[in-house]
């Protein structure tokens, strides 16, 4: 339910918050970065309705200063068929050289654009997050990514979607110390999997992920 009333001249809006607007803004500040207007459909819309229902109620949550919606530039989503690679202690390591140049290779088409959605600074503050405002232009089809990764989690494995806690809503690891971009950790915090985005990964960025997750016996999905 919407109200709008007037206070000194202007005015100002109400918005009573159903389960799905929790839910969404949730996933904005503590999951990922960013969705898509039709990942957003997809997840919280699937009953045949089009995009326009789910368009007009981010826009109640973006006029009642909750989310922001922009228009981007970006590369067209990857299918989410398959991880790069996974790996969990005791594995053979990666050919690192061989997964810089997949990383690399898969992003040959032309950017299009698209709708998105991103928590505002005033959610991320009210749900104790630090991932607020549209992604740096550089940052974005990797954000991207890692939010299709999440939406396919979702929809076909929502076991452990629900376990899904990104970087942005947890302590930083520490100085020069690269978080993962996501983990599935169960209810007493034991981490079960990471999640990375590789985006254009080098060889050395590859390996120093590698590296990390080793060193802290910590399973992993490269995407």
């Amino acid at each position: 339910a919407r109200q709008t009333t007037s206070q000194k001249g202007k005015t100002v809006m109400t918005l009573t918050l159903t389960d799905r607007d929790l839910e969404l803004l949730d996933v904005l500040t503590l999951r990922v970065r960013l969705l898509t207007l039709r990942q957003v459909t997809e997840l919280w819309w699937p009953n045949g309705e089009n995009q326009r229902c789910a368009r007009r109620r981010l826009e109640c949550l973006e006029a009642a200063k909750l989310i922001e919606i922009h228009r981007v530039n970006a590369h067209p989503l990857l299918p989410v068929k398959s991880p790069l690679f996974a790996w969990q202690p005791g594995d053979t390591e990666p050919d690192c050289e061989q997964l810089a140049e997949r990383c690399r290779e898969r992003w040959n088409k032309p950017a299009v654009p698209m709708t998105v959605c991103v928590a505002s600074s005033l959610a991320a503050n009210l749900l104790g997050s630090t991932a607020y405002g549209v992604p740096h232009r550089d940052h974005r089809n990797h954000d991207l990514r890692l939010a299709s990764v999440y939406a396919a989690y979702r929809l076909q494995r929502p076991q452990l979607a629900a376990l899904w806690v990104g970087e942005h809503g947890l302590p930083k690891a520490g100085h020069r110390i690269k978080d993962p971009d996501a983990f599935l950790r169960s209810k007493d915090g034991r981490v079960v999997r990471v999640i990375e985005s590789a985006g254009r990964y080098s060889e050395p960025q590859v390996q120093s992920f590698h590296d990390h997750c080793e060193a802290n016996s910590l399973s992993y999905e490269l995407w």
